[in-house]
């Protein structure tokens, strides 16, 4: 017994001198590879796109307190009559892109290949990609989150259905929940949704807002009013706060089709508007217990985009002027939303630059100095004069020998006597 713990003591001393050995030989004055990994917290140096784009835009993003907001053409839109968004909500807040078109084809967001923006087609996959593109640039402007969520068809629905069952899967796990369709544009990224709730009336207990509908005519019908003859709500842009009354809402709404609560929905199963009718014949009578609780956005605020009453009111006489001052959605324009995704980038980028060339005109703006003439000396002028009149006495003596006949010359020398 003895002897085995004499020999344990001995391998244990032996390791020992072994290991100090090999730290003094193999010690390096580099820094060792584990340092940067045990330290808390470990972050790279390479700021995240997110990082990078929210702090460029920092300049240029609207206080969500101001009392109104004027547009690059000069147009002037009031804020709310109650602030009570005041801060920014970041990550809070979620925009989410559904769609059960999955944008992974040729020249699409979700293809590896290189994107071109140029030849981007502004149908399914093309439209779908546009959409991300915008709604993900304004999500990183602001700090918000942001998701495409890919749904899965629906064998006994329409497939717009989609919108209430993944909302009541996503608004526990946010403050707000924004979807969008496809066909749809920020126009001004400055504005921060804070901004806009401010000014459409959005309370905190208030639990979806959506905005008025176009009201489109066939066969000189309206075809925008719900049973009850109002106009109905456009699900194109759709806001969400977490509540148990709108999760109570919004399981309404997506089983309405089964009849179970509401008698007539399956109706709206498949035919046109879908989800859309049925939110605006159902939900939003049922769910009215205040006047905030489903908030209507205007028209103009949310639908349509500039020239849209010109653009389209040939097939729809009466049609309603709605111009998207805010949030653009191309329902009977879909090939205009690429320039408008477009537009909305380089309008805010160009106030990005203007406003720091602007602050740096004393490095940048280089105005090259005014050249001065300098006036010749009085003694110049007379010496100038006198020059001038030299040279025009020996010019008419010159002309006067010029016009001396070589006859004449001729004659006057044979006749000098010899």
């Amino acid at each position: 017994m003895l002897a085995a713990q004499r020999y344990y003591i001995a391998v244990v001393a032996v390791f020992l001198v072994v290991a100090s050995c090999s730290f003094y030989l193999f010690r390096s004055d580099e820094p060792i590879a584990y340092e940067p990994v045990v330290r808390q917290p470990y972050r790279s140096s390479k700021p995240t796109i997110r990082d990078t784009i929210t702090t460029l835009f920092e300049s240029i993003k609207h206080d969500p307190t101001s009392p109104g907001y004027i547009d690059a053409a000069g147009n002037y839109f009031k804020g709310g009559e109650e602030t009570v968004w005041t801060e920014p909500l970041g990550k809070r807040v979620l925009i989410v892109d559904i769609d059960t078109r999955i944008p992974t084809g040729e020249n699409q967001i979700l293809n590896p290949d290189k994107l071109d923006w140029e030849h981007l087609d502004m149908h399914g996959g093309g439209l779908v990609s546009s959409a991300i593109l915008n709604h993900y640039f304004y999500a990183l402007v602001h700090g918000y989150d942001y998701k495409f969520y890919q749904a899965r068809h629906l064998t006994d629905l329409h497939d717009t259905w989609i919108m209430p069952h993944v909302f009541r899967e996503l608004v526990p796990d946010y403050q707000f929940v924004i979807a969008m369709d496809a066909d749809v544009t920020v126009s001004n990224l400055d504005v921060p949704l804070e901004w806009m709730f401010n000014r459409w009336g959005i309370k905190n207990h208030t639990s979806m807002a959506l905005p008025w509908d176009t009201e489109e005519f066939r066969n000189n019908k309206s075809i925008s009013t719900d049973d009850k003859g109002l106009l109905v709500l456009n699900t194109g842009f759709v806001v969400a706060q977490n509540s148990n009354t709108t999760l109570e809402l919004l399981e309404a709404w997506r089983d309405c089709p089964k009849e179970e609560r509401y008698e007539g929905c399956s109706r709206w199963a498949y035919e046109w508007s879908h989800e859309q009718r049925a939110f605006s014949e159902y939900i939003r009578y049922d769910f009215n217990s205040t006047p905030e609780t489903i908030v209507s956005i205007p028209c103009d605020d949310a639908v349509g985009w500039p020239g849209f009453k010109e653009d389209v009111e040939g097939g729809n006489p009466g049609i309603t002027d709605c111009n998207g001052n805010f949030v653009r959605h191309h329902t009977l324009g879909k090939s205009q939303v690429k320039h408008a995704g477009a537009a909305s980038v380089m309008q805010a980028l160009s106030e990005v630059l203007q406003k720091s060339i602007l602050s740096q005109q004393e490095t940048m703006w280089f105005k090259e100095p005014e050249k001065k003439v300098e006036e010749p000396p009085q003694n110049a002028e007379l010496r100038d004069e006198e020059e001038d009149e030299e040279a025009e006495t020996q010019g008419q003596e010159k002309k006067d020998d010029s016009d001396v006949s070589p006859v004449i010359l001729e004659n006057l020398i044979t006749d000098i006597p010899e």
